[in-house]
């Protein structure tokens, strides 16, 4: 498959990827390998892409000032994560306050 679709748009997604915003990257990849999640990507303390070959969605992470740049806001933040995931994984808050449930969500 090539890495630019020139066909018509078919409106079918294949993939999602949940992008999260790490404080500490190097910090919140040791918290998701220790819940059993294997790495597909990884860019130092930049970015990191986990392994999730039987689900249409990746998980990543990225800097929070770099993913902040990238998105036009400011990197501190202001609200909350108003974000529950779903996993098989039982359920958790990673170290960046995102929460997860047992199932899916």
């Amino acid at each position: 498959m090539s890495q630019r679709d020139s066909g018509p748009a078919t409106r079918e997604i294949d993939q999602v990827v949940l992008l999260l915003d790490a404080a500490d990257v190097a910090a919140s990849k040791r918290f998701y390998l220790d819940r059993g999640l294997g790495v597909a990507k990884s860019f130092g303390r930049k970015y990191v892409e986990f392994a999730t070959p039987s689900s249409p969605v990746k998980l990543a992470l990225y800097g929070r000032r770099a993913l902040a740049k990238d998105a036009g806001v400011a990197p501190d933040g202001t609200g909350s994560h108003r974000l529950m995931i779903g996993g098989d994984a039982g359920p958790f808050t990673d170290p960046d306050g995102f929460a997860w449930a047992a199932g899916p969500c």
